[in-house]
């Protein structure tokens, strides 16, 4: 973070150059006949009546034997000193709170989603975006998005992750769910994989699958640049909550994400109390133990038996699928996770984005 330096002591240029003409016994009468300068004007600028200009700090440095900067910093810092003590901390310009509103949030991305109103009033704006964050004032940091475990987590919670996460809770609220149960939970993900083999046209129903186990599903688009698969969080009510995005936009990956996720409740890797996790790459190397776990426990709902497959045909994967009961794409996906050969099939794998949009799922 860039340092500001204020100096220790700030005074007008107009005292400096009192202190110079003194130390030289010279008078302002003197002084102005050496400039060739009317004696009112340099008694204006002993009075802090008259800002000094750039061809007066240039006869003042030939006069006095110092730099034209001299004059000119002396000027500027004492202006700037003045222009800050007439505001308060409390009362920031417009220009300083447009700009804080984007520190805390990306603030196109978020308008244009419609996540927040549309509005020219300062005021109504960071008001809408304290709400999406859940903040008291746009100094506070939002604490939901404090995340309890992550591959990344010396990093901090992004703005353009902070503000998807507020969205999905915000989505989350308006959910009729049952109370929380966890077996229920843990029961819905052992035979996920096979209720939705049919691919997209099944992701329909997991709202209401999840809902019956007392979890709130939300799908939502990630913003630019929020690197996001999914997060695990819970309500104020206790009510937990699995937030998706379709960033791969792949049906396998998807439902790798949820079943990451359903994993982090099921292990108990969160509580209503330890905040919120917030999932990267949910494929890529990983060293944070719970994320591990929740891989592990993830494959584990996908291929019961552990994975393996003769060849990698099409033949043998459609075998494949049909023995574990998944979407084909399950096991092209696992396949290519394994041989890190992320072409081989991809044209077969389904995409989700615009089935859940046609479902009004996703937002």
């Amino acid at each position: 973070m860039a340092r500001t330096y204020i100096p220790a002591e700030v005074f007008p240029a107009g005292e400096y150059l009192r202190d110079e003409l003194s130390e030289r016994e010279w008078t302002v009468t003197e002084f102005a006949e050496i400039l060739g300068r009317p004696i009112q004007a340099i008694s204006e600028i002993l009075n802090g009546k008259k800002e000094i200009t750039t061809e007066t700090a240039i006869v003042f440095s030939e006069a006095l034997g110092t730099t034209p900067e001299l004059w000119l910093n002396l000027q500027t810092a004492y202006r700037l000193h003045m222009r800050r003590s007439t505001a308060s901390q409390n009362d920031l310009t417009p220009v300083a709170r447009r700009a804080r509103l984007r520190r805390a949030i990306p603030l196109a991305q978020v308008r244009s989603r419609g996540w927040i109103p549309e509005a020219a009033d300062l005021d109504a704006t960071e008001s809408a975006v304290c709400d999406l964050l859940e903040i008291g004032n746009l100094d506070e940091r939002p604490q939901f998005a404090l995340a309890a475990k992550r591959s990344n987590s010396a990093d901090p919670i992004s703005i353009e992750q902070a503000a998807w996460l507020g969205y999905v809770r915000r989505m989350a609220e308006g959910q009729d769910v049952a109370a929380f149960d966890i077996e229920g939970l843990r029961q819905l993900a052992g035979r996920l994989p096979g209720t939705v083999k049919d691919g997209p046209g099944e992701l329909v129903r997991l709202p209401t699958l999840f809902g019956e186990c007392g979890v709130c599903l939300v799908f939502a688009e990630g913003l630019r640049g929020g690197k996001l698969d999914g997060a695990v969080t819970f309500l104020p009510d206790g009510r937990p909550v699995i937030g998706l995005t379709t960033r791969n936009n792949r049906f396998d990956s998807l439902l790798f994400a949820l079943l990451h996720e359903c994993a982090h409740l099921v292990l108990g890797h969160i509580t209503p109390q330890s905040g919120a996790i917030l999932d990267d790459d949910l494929m890529g190397p990983q060293s944070d133990p719970d994320e591990v776990a929740a891989n592990e426990q993830a494959i584990a709902w996908l291929f019961p038996d552990g994975f393996d497959i003769t060849s990698i045909s099409v033949p043998a994967v459609v075998q494949a699928a049909s023995r574990y009961n998944v979407h084909p794409s399950v096991v092209i996906g696992r396949i290519q996770h394994e041989s890190q050969k992320w072409s081989l099939y991809r044209d077969r794998i389904p995409k989700v984005r615009l089935d859940l949009q046609d479902a009004g799922l996703l937002s």
